[in-house]
């Protein structure tokens, strides 16, 4: 404390210096001193390998992009049977599948005007054996409900346009019959799901003159339905000689 004229005057206070402050400039260091900015390795190798995960995803994205192909898919319900409109259908995009083989979109001019062979639904795509030039059923034709259980009918799945055979079986318990019982050729125009009472519904088509016939038979619930070979017989038998 000093003293003056008028009085006692109080000396000014010392300054103090932080710990962390960088020697006599009072800046502190960050990064060094202070915990809080140090670097973290750990954290950073994080980050870079987020950073990489991204754009490996973002470029698998792209390919993914790059891949697929426009197709046909259906925009509305399209019964069996019915005309396909221009408003029936929609375009989608899809990776090449062979199992699937959907219908180019550049093809949308031609399936307009045919038929559907099979019920359309709304968001599927489009594919060759759901679509046909004749109407279905075609004059002198009738299209016949088969209802089955799964017991009755192959495992293989079975798609519109395969040919079968519905054939006669005996009552449960009997013996088989000693000759080969009658069928009727049909040709598959759809397969449902099971159905509540866990059938299966499959509608075929046959000539005009036995879709009685069948009907009767269908009633009795004594019919198995068999999956013929698509090719003719004659062009196996070439195929055979070839090889």
């Amino acid at each position: 404390m000093t003293r003056t004229s008028d009085g006692p005057v109080e000396a000014p206070a010392r300054p103090t210096i932080d710990p962390g402050l960088s020697g006599a400039t009072g800046v502190r260091d960050i990064g060094t001193s202070d915990p809080r900015y140090r670097r973290r390795p750990a954290l950073i190798g994080l980050g870079v390998g987020l950073l990489a995960v991204c754009g490996a995803g973002a470029a698998y994205l792209a390919q993914l992009s790059g891949d697929t192909t426009q197709v046909l898919a259906v925009a509305a319900d399209v019964h069996r049977g019915e005309i396909i409109t221009t408003d029936d259908l929609t375009i989608a995009r899809a990776a090449p599948d062979p199992a699937v083989a959907p219908i180019p979109a550049d093809r949308r001019d031609g399936i307009v005007g045919q038929h559907a062979a099979a019920d359309l639904t709304a968001g599927t795509l489009l594919t060759e054996s759901a679509v046909t030039s004749a109407a279905v059923p075609a004059a002198g034709e009738t299209v016949v409900g088969v209802a089955v259980t799964e017991a009755q009918l192959p495992q293989h799945e079975m798609v519109p346009g395969d040919p079968v055979r519905i054939f006669d079986t005996p009552n449960p318990g009997d013996d088989p019959p000693a000759e080969s019982p009658p069928s009727i050729p049909a040709t598959v125009v759809s397969v449902s799901g099971i159905t509540d009472h866990g059938q299966v519904i499959v509608d075929v088509v046959v000539d005009d003159d036995v879709a009685g016939e069948l009907a009767a038979r269908v009633a009795t619930g004594r019919v198995a339905i068999v999956l013929d070979s698509a090719q003719e017989p004659d062009a196996a038998s070439d195929e055979d000689e070839q090889q």
